[in-house]
């Protein structure tokens, strides 16, 4: 027994240091699950807030894509209404540029018809002055023709007279001046 109870108290502190490793490793085993259960917790938090950041990320990005969609229509918009602007201001200055077309058109057509009556007018005025002259120089022609034949009727012959007429008889007689010429002073 002696050696029951040395072994007894060996046993004891054994079994006491069995207790305590086993009390140790219980520990440790509580110590590790809860140090799981707080990782897990931190880990659980950390997706959580991950997730809530990721949808706070998705909704800003859906809010940031809203305004540059609205900001993109507003550009074509914008865009649109300028163009449409600019061809009705160059639509217009088209319409502008024909009417001052078409006006001095009308202004070249009615100068022209102008000129063309004036023309016409001067034609006639030429045509009417060259038949007095011609009227005139046949008439001139004819007195002079008379006069020669008083003054020597016998060499007057078919011709109307052979020779030249006198400075005398050119010098009384004076043609009509034609209307479009200036009469010169006596």
């Amino acid at each position: 027994m002696a050696q029951g109870r040395a072994s007894d108290p060996s046993q004891s502190a054994a079994h006491h240091v069995e207790q305590i490793v086993e009390a140790a490793e219980r520990t440790a085993d509580a110590l590790r699950a809860a140090a799981e259960e707080r990782a897990n917790d931190r880990i659980a938090e950390a997706e959580r807030a991950a997730a809530m950041r990721v949808e706070a990320a998705e909704e800003e990005a859906a809010d940031v894509r809203a305004e540059a969609l609205a900001a993109a229509d507003d550009v074509r918009t914008a865009a649109t209404i300028a163009a449409e602007e600019a061809q009705d201001r160059a639509a217009a200055r088209a319409r502008d540029l024909i009417y001052e077309a078409r006006a001095a058109t009308r202004d070249v057509l009615r100068d022209g018809e102008t000129l063309s009556a004036h023309l016409r007018e001067l034609s006639d005025s030429l045509r009417s002055n060259a038949e007095r002259l011609l009227l005139d120089i046949r008439a001139a022609h004819a007195e002079m023709t008379a006069r020669l034949d008083r003054v020597d009727p016998d060499l007057g012959g078919p011709d109307g007279g052979a020779r030249a007429p006198s400075r005398g008889a050119a010098r009384d007689y004076e043609p009509d001046v034609p209307e479009f010429i200036p009469r010169r002073p006596r």
